[in-house]
């Protein structure tokens, strides 16, 4: 999937090499969803941030960012939730918090998520896969769509404004 990046965000990639990581931080991070009509979990053995940081580094580049020079910005994702819930349809959710760290600024963190629905009743792992996979891709394509994130990757948070007057004597 190709998503192009909202202007800001294609200055910041642009001016900014990074490097990221993805850490699964799911309370069972084998459970990727549940027959909501039985409440049967479905698990995997695949290592789902590995998938997850493949695939997100693969957006990441195809939308400009610069992963292979010294990086300026270090983007932490915690994978909040990654699921699938089977009812009269394939309902894939992904939630992913986002933090953007760079030497002598604070630390900006944001919480996107992404969706997706399938029809079909049928137990079939290849649309468990396909919610999940466009669930992802949603998600990555709202990461890349916020001019925040933009800015925040080019220079940290706004900084806090000084307090009025003279600081007090005495602490």
């Amino acid at each position: 999937m190709r998503v192009t990046p909202s202007p800001t965000v294609a200055q910041a990639f642009a001016s900014v090499p990074i490097t990221f990581g993805i850490r699964d931080t799911r309370p069972d991070p084998t459970v990727v969803g549940k027959y909501v009509d039985d409440g049967f979990v479905v698990r995997t053995t695949d290592n789902v941030a590995q998938y997850c940081s493949n695939r997100f580094g693969d957006m990441l580049r195809t939308a400009g960012a610069r992963l292979t020079e010294a990086p300026q910005a270090i983007l932490a994702a915690d994978l909040v939730e990654y699921r699938v819930d089977e009812g009269s349809t394939f309902a894939g959710l992904v939630r992913i918090r986002l933090t953007v760290r760079r030497a002598g600024l604070p630390d900006w963190s944001k919480d996107y998520e992404g969706t997706s629905k399938r029809w079909g009743k049928s137990h079939n792992p290849d649309n468990f896969n396909e919610a999940l996979s466009n669930s992802l891709e949603e998600v990555t394509s709202n990461i890349l769509h916020d001019d925040d994130f933009g800015r925040a990757l080019m220079s940290g948070p706004a900084p806090m404004p000084a307090p009025d007057g003279p600081p007090s004597a005495g602490g």
